[in-house]
């Protein structure tokens, strides 16, 4: 059976061989501008129709995502002081417009169909690969951003600050040209006022900053969230006392490299220059609160609660960790997270025999319980809890409840 893009590329091909002032050579490309237009939309025809033929349930859910984070980007833009919140570029395409941010990656691949390097079948495999792959990524990180966004909302943002870093995009001086980070220490500048946060990062940084920073108006103290961890280059010079500090070189002894860090930290604190710094090359700063963000079917059963786990033996946030998930997780997720009823203590003085008794005194009897004994300590507050958002930020208000109350799960 033929489908629509392969009628599609048919098409294309007939446009290129009608028109042989095109040049579609190995290592050059060479489209006049009298017939750039009518090419390039049937180039683009070949690309969303291939998304159409193979990702009908993907797309649906892309532009679920899309409207959802559309409306609560607006909310917090209105419910903020800020003026712009920045996504790096692939995935705002793929936010405003899915088709669009997926057939993107389809342009190289059309053209080697195009050149004949590809057959259409390796053609259909390997975009087919290209596509899960790249809309896992864009539906993962858009989905995490709306939460954070969601979590603005609840949080009634007010003043926003950043910390100025130095990354190697900006400023290749950030390695001093060594493989090895480490070598270098300075000191961490102050937070100072903006009017946007920025999610856009790179994977080599001076020093690990929060990715937003902002005074509270619900929680009356200034809130630190950081997303997507990576590696700090320079030691600073000065941390506060305040906070603790987890030893980053122990932490990867003890548990490796792999799945060190989750998906969103949280501190707060009266005092901005207590939360001007997450992470140097050597510490990193003990969170009050950890959040995973889980946006697809299954994570329960591909161990997303022993993530968690995971997560908080390693960084060992005071409030515990909360599980925004995306769909409902089975009843077993919840029910694995419960936390264990404390087992009475009883006295056992009542099973024993009195010195009267040991003495033959008949007289005697054993010494009344009080009902102390019986008392046990009040059910914990379980470390990991789950909220079913899907796209109701409302529901993220039980997280800022916790951050509110302070006390550790």
């Amino acid at each position: 059976m033929t489908n629509t893009w392969q009628s599609s590329f048919a098409q294309l091909k007939e446009f290129v061989k009608e028109n042989p002032s095109i040049e579609i050579a190995e290592n050059s490309i060479s489209i006049p501008s009298d017939v750039r237009p009518e090419f390039y939309r049937r180039f683009d025809k070949v690309r969303v129709d291939f998304l159409k033929d193979n990702y009908v349930s993907s797309l649906e859910k892309g532009y679920e995502l899309s409207k959802e984070f559309a409306r609560t980007y607006k909310k917090t833009i209105a419910a903020s002081e800020l003026d712009a919140i920045s996504i790096r570029a692939a995935v705002n395409w793929f936010l405003q417009d899915p088709v669009d941010g997926l057939m993107r990656s389809l342009f190289d691949p059309v053209f080697n169909l195009i050149r004949g390097r590809l057959s259409e079948q390796s053609f259909s495999e390997h975009s087919i690969q290209l596509i899960d792959s790249t809309f896992s990524e864009y539906f993962r990180e858009g989905y995490e951003r709306w939460a954070v966004l969601g979590l603005l909302i609840n949080l009634q943002p007010g003043t926003n600050y950043c910390v100025p870093s130095r990354d190697f995009h900006t400023d290749t001086d950030v390695t001093g040209g060594s493989i090895h980070p480490g070598l270098r220490d300075d000191l961490v500048e102050s937070a100072e006022e903006s009017k946007k946060i920025s999610f856009e990062s790179s994977s080599i940084t001076n020093f690990i900053v929060p990715r937003i920073l902002f005074n509270s108006r619900r929680l009356k103290r200034h809130v630190a969230i950081h997303t997507d961890h990576a590696e700090a280059w320079w030691g600073a010079r000065s941390k506060s006392e305040r906070v603790e500090w987890l030893n980053i070189k122990s932490l990867i002894q003890e548990y490796g490299r792999a799945r060190l860090w989750p998906d969103l930290l949280f501190y707060t604190g009266d005092d901005l220059n207590d939360l001007n710094l997450v992470a140097d090359y050597a510490w990193v700063a003990r969170p009050d609160l950890i959040v995973e963000v889980e946006e697809t079917e299954g994570w329960y059963e591909r161990g997303g609660l022993d993530i968690a786990r995971r997560h908080i033996a390693i960084l060992k946030p005071r409030l515990g960790c909360y599980i925004i998930s995306r769909t409902e997780p089975p009843a077993e997720a919840y029910n694995e997270i419960m936390p264990k009823p404390p087992v009475a203590v009883t006295d056992q003085i009542s099973e024993q025999k009195t010195p009267a008794e040991n003495t033959g005194d008949n007289m005697s009897s054993p010494m009344p319980q009080t009902g102390d004994e019986q008392l046990s300590a009040p059910t914990p507050e379980p470390e990991i809890r789950i909220i079913h958002a899907n796209y109701d930020f409302d529901k993220l208000g039980a997280i800022i409840e916790t951050l509110q109350a302070g006390k550790p799960a």
